[in-house]
């Protein structure tokens, strides 16, 4: 179930009442039965797999933990990697691999013994496959490393793996910091509630207004771009920017919302990353808990920046590049990560970040105006899905245009989304509000509410990263 879905919203109140009704040193047991409750309300079949990645790392942490012998532990290490990047493989990439899926369709057609081939390779992604094998597997790297603990109660253990209100898209959180919260006797309060509110609204609000009816607008111009006037396709590429951050930073407010309903604080995902002044502190603001796994388990480990130049390089290009094949099983999706390693590296030679003290508000309009640029044109890449929807993007424009009429309706709830955005920067929502007045408070939760009920498009549209 999708968090802007009716059943979402009957689940809630129901999962609610059944947690503060459990004796408080059980509410543990009653919220690992709600996350997979919850995650069987897309396929009861992807059970079977979160289940796996469970009992996979449970046992390797363990089995790493008790031993000093360097093989073993390195053997118990490969088996958590092979088994959460194998299945990963296999239903994410396994198509991109082999180039296509004719060979496995005339292996089913010839013999009913190759029959579960089609069956596992058209089955379809599991929803939240790449966020949770990434977030089990930098719990057994931290045991490896030392860093953590390992679980030794396994459904313990499996409520940190299956905690649904980030479960599906993040944030990726670590073991020490989400573990202990899920534990601990949490006593609510009106503040507590309201905080979580707020968050839940302007997600509603962001996800169901702003990034789904930009949706609706800009569909017709990927499916053939060449059709479309320069004008159509400059508007529908930049609508894509604000369509995908208003989807996924939706998502994460609610998904940080629904957890303080529970007393989880999950981490900020994003930080008003459109008002950075270098793509690198656009990639310190966008996604964070991504970039961070990234940083922490790939770029550092390659080498980072502590050894030759060369091999900075190849870490930068190999941790972007896995990023961008993280995003999708498409050479489109390697390519903007490629683009944005090339454009991280060209910065840092030709213009390298400063102070923000340091510069002036010309330079400071500069580089913001050329890093949002850059960041633009790469969500090209991302959105077209086959290179030659960006070959008909810079091909000779058409006639036809995109923006209708109808369309002038929807500039009330995106302005004042711009200046929402503005107001709160690098604030949270809830945080902004916390020392505010009744009055600026009700303005902000009138406006998102009514937006929602006035403006929402048609309802049950999947968040963005969810496919991925």
């Amino acid at each position: 179930m999708t968090f802007n879905s009716l059943q979402f919203l009957i689940f809630l109140p129901m999962a609610l009442i059944a947690y503060y009704t459990f004796p408080v040193k059980r509410r543990w047991v009653i919220l690992l039965l709600l996350s997979y409750v919850f995650y069987a309300g897309w396929k009861l079949e992807y059970l079977v797999l979160i289940i796996y990645s469970t009992l996979v790392d449970y046992f390797a942490s363990i089995m790493i933990h008790g031993t000093q012998v360097k093989w073993k532990r390195n053997a118990w290490l490969a088996v958590s990697l092979v088994s959460n990047f194998g299945l990963l493989i296999l239903f994410k990439y396994f198509h991109f691999l082999i180039g296509g899926s004719e060979w496995y369709r005339s292996l089913a057609d010839q013999s009913e013994t190759f029959l579960w081939l089609q069956f596992v390779f058209e089955y379809g992604i599991p929803v939240g496959i790449s966020f949770y094998t990434f977030q089990t597997v930098s719990y057994t790297l931290d045991v490896y490393h030392g860093r953590s603990e390992p679980e030794r109660n396994p459904f313990k253990f499996a409520l940190f793996v299956s905690f649904f209100p980030q479960l599906v898209a993040g944030p990726i959180e670590r073991f020490s910091d989400l573990h202990p919260q899920l534990f601990n006797s949490f006593l609510p309060s009106r503040e507590t509630f309201r905080a979580a509110f707020q968050l839940m609204i302007y997600g509603f609000f962001l996800k169901m207004v702003i990034a789904d009816n930009i949706g609706d607008i800009i569909g017709p111009l990927y499916l053939q771009p060449r059709d479309f006037d320069i004008v159509s396709r400059i508007g529908g590429s930049l609508l894509f920017g604000f369509q995908i951050f208003a989807d996924f930073f939706g998502y994460t407010l609610i998904a940080i919302g629904v957890a303080r309903l529970f007393g989880v604080k999950l981490m900020d995902n994003f930080r008003s990353p459109y008002g950075s002044y270098s793509l690198r502190e656009f990639w310190s603001r966008w996604h964070i808990s991504l970039s961070t796994w990234f940083r922490d388990y790939v770029y550092i480990p390659l080498g980072g920046n502590k050894h030759s130049q060369f091999r900075w390089l190849t870490a930068i290009i190999l941790t972007f590049g896995l990023s961008g094949l993280w995003h999708g099983a498409s050479a489109t999706f390697i390519y903007w990560g490629l683009f944005h390693g090339m454009y991280y590296l060209i910065e840092q030679w030709i213009f390298p970040v400063k102070d923000k003290q340091a510069m002036g508000s010309g330079e400071k309009i500069i580089r913001w105006i050329v890093t949002f640029t850059a960041v633009m044109c790469g969500w090209l890449l991302f959105r077209a899905g086959k290179v030659w929807v960006v070959g008909q993007f810079v091909s000779k424009p058409g006639t036809q245009h995109l923006f209708k009429a109808e369309h002038l309706i929807f500039l009330i709830p995106f302005i004042g989304f711009l200046m929402l955005e503005l107001l709160f920067r690098t604030k949270r929502i809830d945080r902004y509000l916390e020392n505010k007045g009744a009055g600026i408070r009700w303005a902000i939760y009138g406006f998102s509410l009514i937006c929602t009920l006035l403006f929402s498009s048609r309802g049950d549209m999947q968040f963005i990263y969810f496919q991925f």
